[in-house]
């Protein structure tokens, strides 16, 4: 029997999430906190070949579960841990924007398409202005232009990528672009293209004035592997990842992550209704950064949790199952089967948003336009996300232009910012999964609302153990009466 416990990684697609990302595999006799893990849970328990030789146990990146699987390691092909760099430059981007421009609660946003956009001309930054531009893209500067490129050239199963740069005939740029500038029409053929069809329109208006456009598009349309249940107004998962946390920034959150296996996580946190929105982007970088590490497991909550919380009940209720379904429930400590569900919202967004003030915006474009320091900048971007029964579609054009100041012509945008009602407060975060792209935030959005875990709602569900038409009939008119009121979307 081998011992100590060695670890490699693998490639190899779990069964459970579907992924086929990196792996860490563990071989030989456990230590003794992983031997009390093999005991609470059931994907260790039954992989019980943790302590038989020969034996492996994969515990997948991507889901967090562990499996068992035969053979030696002449069956599986070592891979090196994912670079995460350019993920970590872009998520420490992100909390820079939503510091900078006060949006912690911005109903979405695609953090991931600016900062192509920017990163991907960073490189023909010169003298004093290169410093103060790779602190605020977290890399150096033909580094994260190469990295930009890498990303828009990658395919990825549920990702596209694109980006464009056009210039008048005459303007001076160190840029690759195309000439001419195309009409609007063109924009936003171009727009519809590369976001297959969910934004329609290019965020900008080019006129004759207009020197140069750079433009990123980012579309992805991931969908779960097991599609959620209508529960009324809301949307049920009763499997995927779901799990209760202990973050530093917000004390506990709740988490719930629907099994996708088109290599991208959308990952759900909803933190106490006090929390502060900052904090609780700061608390689903601490969850992200778990589920990049391995170390986020369903049906897993704190010792010595409370019965009931802001976003939880636990209670014991008879049920009936089959035994291949209560086979592949999760147990407590003490062996009892659990079932672990979430309520989510079917939500969506759209939103079009200034971003001239982001950091980094100025500095690219005096880069991109260095002869005609006095044009005036615009940066804007469209994004759209929807959330329902069958995945998580979002898509971001983000334009950055500069028109020239004779005659003098400003283009004043109107910025339209969606506030969405929901059942209570959550931020989601999707991420994506393999290749060059792993780990990059692609869309953050946090989906607001009245918190409506109130005594009506826990009196209701206590209520449906005993009498389920009555509960049914009492749900019904209070989910009315708070439609009349605006607290619900209409159905």
């Amino acid at each position: 029997m081998t011992s100590p416990t060695d670890e490699q990684p693998m490639r190899l697609r779990c069964g459970r999430c579907g992924s086929s990302a990196t792996h860490r595999v563990v071989m030989g006799m456990p230590p003794l906190e992983l031997a009390e893990k093999v005991v609470a849970t059931p994907w260790q328990r039954l992989g019980g070949c943790l302590i038989v030789p020969g034996m492996w146990t994969a515990e997948c990146l991507t889901c967090g579960q562990r499996e068992s699987v035969e053979g030696g390691p002449a069956d599986f092909t070592a891979t090196p841990a994912p670079d995460r760099t350019v993920a970590r430059a872009i998520t420490g981007y992100a909390d820079r924007c939503r510091e900078q421009l006060d949006q912690t609660t911005t109903s979405v946003v695609s953090h991931a398409g600016l900062w192509l956009l920017l990163a991907s001309a960073a490189e023909h930054a010169i003298g004093e202005d290169r410093a103060p531009l790779e602190e605020i893209l977290g890399m150096p500067l033909a580094e994260s232009s190469a990295a930009a490129r890498r990303l828009l050239a990658a395919p990825h199963p549920t990702l596209a990528a694109a980006a464009g740069a056009w210039a008048a005939a005459d303007a001076v740029t160190p840029v690759g672009v195309e000439r001419p500038i195309p009409d609007q029409t063109a924009l936003d053929a171009w727009t519809a293209e590369h976001t297959r069809g969910l934004i329609d329109r290019f965020p900008l208006e080019v006129t004759e004035l207009t020197r140069i456009v750079l433009a990123t598009a980012l579309v992805l349309e991931p969908r779960w592997t097991e599609r959620l249940v209508a529960d009324g107004a809301w949307l049920r998962l009763t499997g995927g990842l779901q799990t209760i946390v202990e973050t530093r920034a917000a004390g506990l959150v709740v988490v719930a992550k629907p099994h996708s296996q088109d290599g991208i996580d959308v990952i759900s946190v909803r933190a106490h209704p006090r929390t502060g929105p900052a904090q609780v982007w700061q608390a689903v970088d601490e969850v992200v950064a778990l589920l990049d590490d391995g170390g986020l497991w369903h049906a897993e909550r704190p010792g010595g949790l409370q019965a009931n919380g802001f976003g939880w009940r636990v209670r014991t209720t008879s049920v009936q199952i089959t035994e291949d379904e209560q086979s592949r429930l999760p147990t407590d400590g003490m062996g009892r089967p659990q079932q672990w569900r979430s309520r989510v919202p079917a939500w969506a967004a759209q939103a079009m948003l200034d971003l001239t003030d982001a950091p980094g915006v100025a500095e690219v474009a005096a880069v991109i336009l260095p002869e005609e320091p006095d044009a005036v900048t615009s940066c804007v971007q469209t994004v759209r996300a929807e959330y329902d029964a069958d995945g998580f579609r979002a898509a971001a054009i983000t334009a950055l232009g500069r028109v020239g100041s004779m005659p003098p012509q400003l283009n004043r945008v109107e910025v339209e910012r969606v506030d969405l009602d929901f059942r209570a407060p959550h931020a989601v975060v999707a991420v994506a999964r393999g290749g060059v792209w792993e780990g990059v935030p692609l869309v953050s959005a946090r989906v607001g609302g009245a918190n409506h875990g109130d005594s009506d709602v826990e009196a209701l569900e206590v209520l449906a153990d005993t009498d389920p038409e009555e509960a049914a009939g009492l749900r019904g008119y209070k989910e009315q009466q708070m439609r009349n009121r605006g607290e619900l979307p209409s159905v």
